[in-house]
Order: C-alpha cells, then sequence, then structure tokens
C-alpha cells in the first residue's frame, strides 16, 4: 500500500503502531493503537497521500487508553467491502450513497413528517438503544399535529440481511415517498447500505440522508441522548 510509505519514521513511533487497516475499492477504515503522535501521524499521512478523498474525513482519537487495549501488530488488508454486504459494485455504486448530514441537521429532521429513520445495525444492538424518541403521541401529538419520523428496526442478524430486507414489498411500501434517514454506530455501515438504497428506490424516495460520525458523533453534540433512547 504505497500510504505506507507516508508513515512515520521515528523509530520510536513505529514500535508503538498496532490496528488493522481494510482497503477496499469503496475506500479505507482504520483502527489503530499507538502512541498520539504516531497515531496522528497516520491521520496526516492519509491526508497527505490523497488530500482530495481525506479532505472531509473525520479522524477519531481516544487517548489515554490502558496499554492492553493496544493492537500487537499493524496489518493491511485488501477486502472487496469494508462491510461485509455480498453486494457487487452494481447493486452499490459508490458514489451514490446518501448525503451526509451533521448532528444537528439530523436532529432536526428526525422531527419531520413524512419521514423514516433506517436503523443499519445489528438488531441486538437496536434493542439495546434507538432513534425513537422523536415519536410524539397523546397531548404532544394533538398540539402541534405531528408524530416524528417512524423508527425502522430492519432485524438483521448481520449486514448480509440488509439486502434481502430492502428486497421485501413490505418495505418499499414503508419507504416510497418518504423521506429516508439512516445512521449505524460509526457511519461506516451506512456506506454500502444507502448507496444499495439508492440504487433500488432512489427514485420513489424523497432523499436518503445518513447521520455524519453516527450515533458517536451524535452523543458529543446531544450529551443528553436527544431523540436517542437506551444505550449505543
Amino acid at each position: 500500500c504505497d500510504v505506507l510509505g507516508a508513515l512515520p519514521t521515528s523509530s520510536d513511533d513505529l514500535a508503538t503502531l498496532g490496528g488493522r487497516m481494510r482497503v477496499a475499492p469503496e475506500g479505507v477504515n482504520c483502527t489503530v493503537s499507538g502512541s498520539a503522535s504516531a497515531v496522528r501521524s497516520i491521520a496526516a499521512a492519509l491526508s497527505r497521500f490523497d488530500p482530495v478523498a481525506f479532505e472531509s474525513t473525520e479522524f477519531k482519537y481516544v487517548d489515554g487508553l490502558p496499554a492492553d487495549r493496544a493492537f500487537k501488530d499493524l496489518r493491511v488488508l485488501p477486502v472487496k467491502e469494508l462491510v461485509h454486504y455480498g453486494l457487487g459494485e452494481g447493486d452499490a455504486p459508490l458514489g451514490r450513497g446518501g448525503t451526509h448530514v451533521d448532528p444537528r441537521e439530523f436532529h432536526g429532521a428526525l422531527a419531520e413528517e413524512e419521514t423514516v429513520v433506517v436503523d443499519v445495525r445489528n438488531h441486538y444492538e437496536a434493542a439495546l438503544g434507538r432513534f425513537d424518541g422523536q415519536r410524539r403521541s397523546g397531548a404532544a401529538q394533538v398540539a402541534d399535529g405531528a408524530v416524528g419520523a417512524e423508527y425502522i428496526d430492519p432485524l438483521m442478524r448481520k449486514s448480509t440481511d440488509f439486502p434481502s430486507w430492502l428486497a421485501k414489498p413490505e418495505t418499499a411500501e414503508r419507504l416510497r415517498g418518504k423521506k429516508v434517514l439512516m445512521y449505524c454506530t460509526g457511519g461506516v455501515r451506512c456506506e454500502r447500505a444507502s448507496a444499495h438504497l439508492a440504487a433500488k428506490m432512489g427514485d420513489e424516495v424523497r432523499g436518503i440522508y445518513q447521520l455524519k460520525g453516527g450515533v458517536e458523533a451524535y452523543f458529543r453534540e446531544f450529551p443528553d441522548g436527544g431523540h436517542f433512547r437506551g444505550k449505543n
């Protein structure tokens, strides 16, 4: 991988690096541990390697992790998909994914009518917490006549369940004519899922929007949880 040539050259820094760098035609997904300077050097190296591709990348840093949480080695892994959906290029064309919206904009969209919010995580994650706090009922609904975005859990055990869920006639009926919001934990799973939705139903919905940075970014913007109920 050419980007390795831009990695930090200090032997002390290199000795601390470990992790997994998954490289696919759609992009890269890296989880890396090491000294604070070494990890930030990798982010800088990627930005130098392809300034256009990494211009809007959100690099996430967690400082102060204990040593036993560090990776033992650093591996670059070529893969066909960053998240395995079992989809070919024609089923989820690169560049056709949903529009990225920041947590504040996503929060506002959750209160809109004729809107659905699709959980792209596995069902066991959805069972712990989800975006359904925007739904209004009783006196609150009567007051303004609005109920907020409908939450949809595809009940996936694994990501490869998403294409079969989307292919169901009842799924198309729930999404048709609606503004579609999508989210996952960190944003990665939404990339291919939103592209697949765009390929199959792009002309039948009122736009596809995905939460930039996922639930993790939303909690940084709304520490009290906002419209999210439960645990991430």
